[in-house]
């Protein structure tokens, strides 16, 4: 019984975290700077892909009580969810957001300081 209630919070947290990653494409929370933004198309690319995975796994894990036969793919379904979810941790940690400076360097000070 444990089991499934982390089975369906992970669902409901991939779902959720591809909904806010597809919508921060469109409209953003303006929180972070632009020149920090994450990629239009692999956000757009995650967002869906998190979103049909975890409500695919919500659907099976939920077909699962009405058909038995459907109940052993619910620790595949949540072993993949996982592994989602930490490569997705990884894109965002080192690909997501590449900082791009666009304004010059200052004039370098020759005068000194006192």
């Amino acid at each position: 019984m444990l089991f499934l209630v982390f089975y369906f919070i992970l669902s409901a947290v991939l779902v959720f975290q591809g909904l806010h990653l597809a919508g921060e494409t469109t409209s953003p929370l303006g929180t972070l700077p632009e020149e920090v933004a994450q990629d239009r198309h692999a956000s757009r690319g995650w967002g869906g892909f998190l979103m049909a995975f975890g409500a695919f796994s919500a659907l099976i894990g939920a077909f699962g009580f009405a058909y038995p036969g459907m109940a052993p793919a619910r620790p595949i379904l949540f072993l993949m969810g996982l592994i989602f979810l930490a490569l997705f941790g990884l894109w965002v940690i080192f690909l997501g957001r590449q900082a791009e400076f666009m304004g010059k360097p200052t004039m370098t000070d020759d005068h000194g300081h006192h």
